[in-house]
């Protein structure tokens, strides 16, 4: 059985604590485990972003985005979730080019949530290794 911990994980000031909370109320060996999962699935799921987008193929492109869409909600990080939305409607009405700064945006965004994930699994590891 395990003995409750007085000191409580906190996540990166960058993700929606509040629905983190809310999410994995407070199971923190569950939120290590999706964490993990983001990072083992985001690189395949962007590749197909990538493709998609070098191929001009925008239909594909909006229906690769919501799927990374989901990916982000589920680690917190609601903001960029939001951000993938408005990028997804925009590849039903604009073309590749007029798309170019808003998908620079999004990639360099994404870059920036990965290198969070990647050290707030490490976090979450060390953290329930000593639980």
């Amino acid at each position: 059985m395990n003995e409750l911990r007085s000191d409580q994980f906190t996540f990166h000031e960058r993700l929606n604590a509040t629905f983190l909370a809310e999410l994995f109320e407070g199971d923190t060996i569950y939120a290590e485990t999706v964490f993990e999962d983001f990072l083992r699935d985001l690189p395949t799921y962007w590749e197909r972003v990538q493709t998609s987008y070098q191929h001009k193929n925008l239909p594909l492109l909006g229906t690769n985005i919501h799927t990374c869409k989901t990916l982000f909600g589920y680690v917190g990080f609601t903001d960029l979730q939001e951000l993938c939305q408005e990028f997804e409607n925009k590849c039903a009405i604009y073309t590749a080019e007029e798309l170019q700064t808003d998908f620079a945006t999004l990639v360099r965004k994404k870059q920036e949530a990965q290198h969070i994930i990647e050290n707030e699994y490490k976090r979450l590891k060390r953290y329930n290794e000593g639980a």
